[in-house]
């Protein structure tokens, strides 16, 4: 995967995704901090142990599962129509990992000051 492909599923500019990877300007001294985007790393690339599902469909090891799809598990609407997804979506309401895997609230865009202005 290129690196202007993680950063579009990222959703940050692919200059600041090299800029923080490559530890310059404000990154590099320190002024910087890189919590934001290192949350947004998390946020689309890590994986939880699902405390619902298990390897044999029950008893067994937890299985883990990425952010993508855990967040697809405990965000959709209730499935009103199968009772076993049902189970799930409850146990997904009531998981810590919810609140990890939530979706990325929308960012207000603020457009930039004209080259010159103050």
């Amino acid at each position: 995967m290129k690196h202007y492909e993680v950063a579009a599923l990222l959703g940050i500019s692919h200059a600041t995704l090299s800029i923080v990877l490559n530890a310059k300007g404000k990154y590099g001294s320190g002024e910087a901090s890189t919590g934001r985007v290192a949350d947004k790393v998390i946020h689309t690339f890590g994986h939880y142990t699902c405390p619902y599902l298990t390897s044999d469909g029950g008893g067994g090891e937890p299985v883990v599962i990425s952010a993508d799809r855990c967040r697809a598990y405990a965000w959709r609407s209730a499935p009103t129509s199968n009772p076993r997804e049902m189970q799930h979506w409850q146990a997904c309401q009531k998981c810590p990992h919810k609140v990890a895997c939530a979706p990325a609230p929308p960012r207000e865009v603020k457009p930039r000051k004209p080259r010159g202005a103050e």
